[in-house]
This record gives C-alpha cells, sequence and structure tokens, in this order.
C-alpha cells in the first residue's frame, strides 16, 4: 500500500488525548496495528483478524483509530488514486456508545477536523471522498453500502438465527473491493459468533505465516497491571467465567459450563476393549443426522467417547441403504444403540424398523427407541445425571473435534426463570444430542443394577 499521508504510528500521536489523561502508548500497542496493516500483504481473501483483550485495554479506542486512519488515506489502487470506505458493525445500541465517543472526539482534537468534506451523526466524508460510518447491524439499509473494510464489535452478541443472518449479510458490503480488511473485536464467549471467527484466524495462521489473533490479558499491558491488587480481588469475588472472560481474554460461558468433569486429553482408541459399544442417534434432515459411541468403565465413573460418525443429511425419502448399513452395526452382536424417536423423528423410526425387518441376520440385537420432550426435560434429566454421579467424560480433542466443542459450548439458559439448557434452534448440537442418548440407561445391559440417581 503506498500514498498514505502518515504512518499509523505518526498519525496516533497527532490526536489529543489530554482530556482522558492517557500516558505515552505502549509499544506493544503501536505493534499489534502495524501487524494488523501487514495482513495487506495478504491475498484479499486472508486479510481478517480477531482482537480479544482484557477490559480497559483500549482495543475500542484503538481500533476506532486505525478506521479514522484509513478513511483519511488517498491510496494507489489498479485504476489510480483511491479511497477507503468503511463500517463500524455494533449489535446494539449501548454498544455503540464509547465508539461514539471516540468517533467525535477523534475527529475535534486531531488535524483531521481541516480534512472534512461532510459529517452527518456518525457518518464522516474526507475530502479524499474516504468515508467511515458507525451503524448498528440490525439497523434497515445499514448493509446495503459497499465498503473497503469493516470492523465488527461484540459478535458475541447475536443470539438469534436472524441476527446472525444480517452479520452475514453485512459481510456483504466487502464484496467488489480491492482492499477488503475485516476485524473483530469482542467479549470472549464461547459457542458465539466472535469464538468462530477466532478459530478461522486462527486457522489462517497456519496458512498464511502471519499474526491474525491477538490476545492480551490485563497482566500484560502495565497500565493495567499496576493495578495487581484489584484484579486479585476480582478473581476471589467473581464468578471464575467472568473473571477469565473480562481480565484474561479467554473463551468462557456466561453462568460457566454445564459440563465440568470432562478430560479431553488423548487415549487410544482400543481402550476398554471388553466394554459394550453403546451409541446414539440423533435426527436432523438438514443439520445432519449424527451417531455418537461410548464406552463405560465398569463402576459407570467414566465414559469414554468412542466414535462421532455424520451420517449425512436429508428427509426419510433420501435416506440411503448405505446409511442403514452404517447403522446396524451398532446394535448388532453385543453392541448397543438408542435412538430418538417421537414427533418429526416418527418418520425416521419407521424407516429403519423398515430396513430392520428386511435384515435376514439372526443375531443379538439390541436397538432401543426414546423420547425427548420438546421442553428438554427429558435431555436436562440426561446431563443431570452425569453430573450428580460424578461421571467423567473423557472426549479425544484430536480424534472428536466435533463432540469436543459441543461439550465445551454446553450452557445454562441465563434468561430462564428455572434450571434449563440453552437451546439454539437454528443450530442444535445434534452431536452432543446423539451423545445423549448413547448414555441413556437404555443402552446399559440389562443385569447391571447402578447406584445413584437413574436416566
Amino acid at each position: 500500500m503506498q500514498g498514505e499521508i502518515l504512518s499509523f504510528r505518526d498519525f496516533i500521536y497527532c490526536i489529543d488525548t489530554e482530556e482522558y489523561n492517557f500516558e505515552e502508548y505502549e509499544e506493544w500497542q503501536i505493534e499489534i496495528e502495524e501487524q494488523k496493516l501487514a495482513l495487506l500483504d495478504l491475498p484479499i481473501a486472508y486479510r481478517e483478524y480477531t482482537d480479544v483483550r482484557s477490559r480497559g485495554a483500549s482495543k475500542t479506542w484503538i481500533e476506532v483509530v486505525q478506521g479514522m486512519y484509513l478513511s483519511s488515506l488517498r491510496v494507489d489502487t489498479w485504476y489510480g488514486m483511491g479511497r477507503l470506505r468503511g463500517y463500524w458493525y455494533s449489535t446494539s445500541e449501548d454498544q455503540l456508545d464509547q465508539p461514539r465517543e471516540y468517533f467525535d472526539y477523534i475527529l475535534d482534537h486531531s488535524f483531521l477536523k481541516y480534512c472534512i468534506h461532510r459529517r452527518k451523526a456518525y457518518q464522516v466524508v474526507f475530502q479524499n471522498y474516504g468515508k467511515f460510518k458507525m451503524t448498528i447491524l440490525t439497523a434497515k439499509k445499514s448493509r446495503s453500502g459497499r465498503a473497503d473494510f469493516a470492523k465488527f464489535d461484540e459478535e458475541a452478541g447475536l443470539r438469534t438465527q436472524k441476527e446472525k443472518e444480517l452479520y452475514d449479510a453485512a459481510v456483504g458490503v466487502l464484496s467488489g473491493t480491492w482492499f477488503g480488511l475485516k476485524g473483530h473485536i469482542s467479549t470472549p464467549t464461547k459457542g458465539s459468533k466472535f469464538e468462530d471467527n477466532y478459530n478461522i484466524c486462527k486457522a489462517l495462521e497456519y496458512k498464511t505465516g502471519y499474526v491474525h489473533t491477538f490476545k492480551i490479558p490485563w497482566w500484560e499491558v502495565s497500565f493495567l497491571a499496576k493495578n495487581k491488587e484489584f484484579y486479585e480481588q476480582e478473581e476471589q469475588s467473581k464468578p471464575r467465567w467472568w473473571y477469565l472472560q473480562e481480565y484474561c481474554a479467554e473463551f468462557t460461558l456466561p453462568m460457566g459450563a454445564v459440563f465440568q468433569n470432562v478430560d479431553f486429553s488423548p487415549y487410544e482408541p482400543t481402550i476398554l476393549e471388553n466394554q459394550r459399544l453403546c451409541s446414539g442417534i440423533d435426527w436432523n434432515p438438514v443439520s445432519g443426522h449424527w451417531l455418537a459411541s461410548v464406552k463405560w468403565t465398569p463402576d459407570f465413573k467414566h465414559v469414554y467417547v468412542m466414535e462421532e460418525h455424520p451420517l449425512g443429511n436429508g428427509y426419510t425419502h433420501e435416506m440411503t441403504m448405505e446409511q442403514y448399513n452404517t447403522i446396524k452395526k451398532y446394535y448388532m452382536y453385543d453392541n448397543s444403540c438408542t435412538v430418538e424417536e417421537g414427533g418429526i423423528n416418527e418418520a425416521y423410526v419407521k424407516w429403519l424398523k423398515e430396513r430392520e425387518a428386511d435384515n435376514s441376520l439372526n443375531v443379538e440385537k439390541h436397538l432401543h427407541y426414546e423420547e425427548w420432550d420438546a421442553q428438554g426435560i427429558n435431555k436436562l434429566q440426561a446431563v443431570t445425571y452425569l453430573m450428580q454421579n460424578g461421571v467423567c467424560i473423557h472426549c479425544d480433542r484430536q480424534r472428536f473435534p466435533t463432540l469436543t466443542k459441543m461439550i465445551e459450548d454446553c450452557s445454562w439458559d441465563p434468561e430462564a426463570t428455572e434450571v434449563r439448557l440453552l437451546k439454539d434452534r437454528s443450530n442444535s448440537p445434534h452431536a452432543l444430542d446423539a451423545f445423549l442418548h448413547a448414555i441413556s440407561k437404555l443402552n446399559r445391559m440389562d443385569n447391571v443394577v447402578e447406584f445413584g440417581r437413574f436416566y
């Protein structure tokens, strides 16, 4: 990129920050922004980053500064000298309060006030016709424009399918640009759109060799580390998940994770080879049918995930013999399988029973069916069984990445008036549901008497 008015390092020092009583910028603050801009050396598809910092580590300020900086440039393009248009997307009105304050302050306390061509509310057009606009993701026409760079603030707040669709539409403002820098800043919440984007950027690092993810906990920020006693007190007085999320730049779940007694370390595929293989199937024609298999230790205190198996998509008329042949081995001989029934699942149960009626193999079979209620009570009972009986879940992170993520992301519904698992109807964790069917009491040997609470 050529033709800059100033380097970013020079630009940020042109802003009078006396009112905010800022001290000298720390070197890492400047270097991180330079690393983000270095992504412009990559093909356009790889110009993306995520920034996770402790509360108070100035990520919003520095991102607004970078947005103003890029919009004020005239840069060399393949068609001559060009300008850059940028969008700042927040997920709600209150999330825009601080960025808008910085927006006004930077324009009024830097040389940029002499470069303004047109200024309206929270949109500025500079004399070079570069533009920077702050808007709410769900606002009308917020996704109808075109941009060269975009910043997404608090993606962890995207909860409904509609909001996630609006995010996908907002990314489309970058279509057709030659610049295409995309940034994400948010509270690190597990199971969120922000975590998805963080994982995408982490994968890009292996592909490009550049830094696409930035994580800064409080102790790496000298002006925060001066208040060490404050953070020690916060660690003692606040919930663990909240402290890690707000101050340590760690992805956690609001209200904490459901499954606490989990071991994600590797183990041999042949472990517990003399124990029964218990499987479960959860149906979904759109997101995909899933089968999961487990093995219990003889004392029922440890359960090991042995398989996660996507069975493909499709309605009953699209189901194939290949899918049936995959399923049948999991309930024949000493193996046992529990299948979800009830409601829309009845059609799949009928399909499976019809295939089974044509199965002429005269061998021992253990095929069971269980119905879960729409309110999630039966699913909660399955989870409660594991928790109240102190069962340790072993899930090899390397071999079972899908189930690992779903176990980690399983959370309580923070808005429920009673104990209830959070359910995303647009992205239901079907591999996890298959796992919970696999641990059903229907799969355990008939002559085993369990002690403790039953599921």
